[in-house]
């Protein structure tokens, strides 16, 4: 067969000249992709950090009101126990994860807790702590907890937790 090859069509070049000029327009595109992204999850990590700076600090002093302020309207509030058990959504969860928030400065519930580990995965954020009770009202209180949050412009949409012992250990 005898049909036209790109280098045989006039004004069109080579195959081979074709290849290095789309190869060479993508090596210069994907810096400049990677940037965004990095740019991106640097957003996602910086917001989620903010929010989770807030939120040990309603556990170490009560003082919940600058966590609650970087929640949305609609929220996702999953919890492993107690009145809070399960998954409460949108303006409920919002009002879900306040009422349990006060509920813990209201009582002198406070908890310590080291950041083992952070992940971002896209516009969530996974941290991993390693906690224990630091009140007369919490002593007992021993575990370990993943928290994912989910980023929302500049601030948080969801608060989901999991624990490794359930109910937590005394210690």
């Amino acid at each position: 067969m005898n049909e036209p090859s790109a280098r045989d069509v006039p004004g069109t070049g080579s195959r081979r000249a074709l290849f290095g000029v789309l190869a060479g327009t993508a090596v210069l595109a994907l810096p400049a992709s990677a940037a965004a992204s990095a740019s991106a999850r640097d957003d996602v990590r910086r917001v989620a950090d903010r929010a989770m700076d807030r939120f040990d600090h309603g556990w170490r002093t009560g003082e919940w009101e600058p966590f609650l302020g970087m929640l949305t309207s609609r929220f996702s509030f999953w919890f492993p126990e107690g009145e809070w058990r399960g998954r409460h959504e949108g303006a409920a969860g919002r009002r879900a994860i306040a009422a349990w928030a006060r509920f813990h400065g209201d009582h002198g519930n406070r908890v310590t807790g080291e950041r083992r580990d952070v992940t971002v995965m896209g516009d969530r954020v996974l941290y991993e702590y390693d906690s224990r009770g630091a009140s007369a009202a919490t002593s007992g209180y021993l575990n370990w907890e993943t928290i994912i949050v989910r980023v929302r412009g500049e601030r948080i949409c969801a608060l989901h937790e999991y624990w490794g012992n359930v109910p937590p250990a005394t210690g």
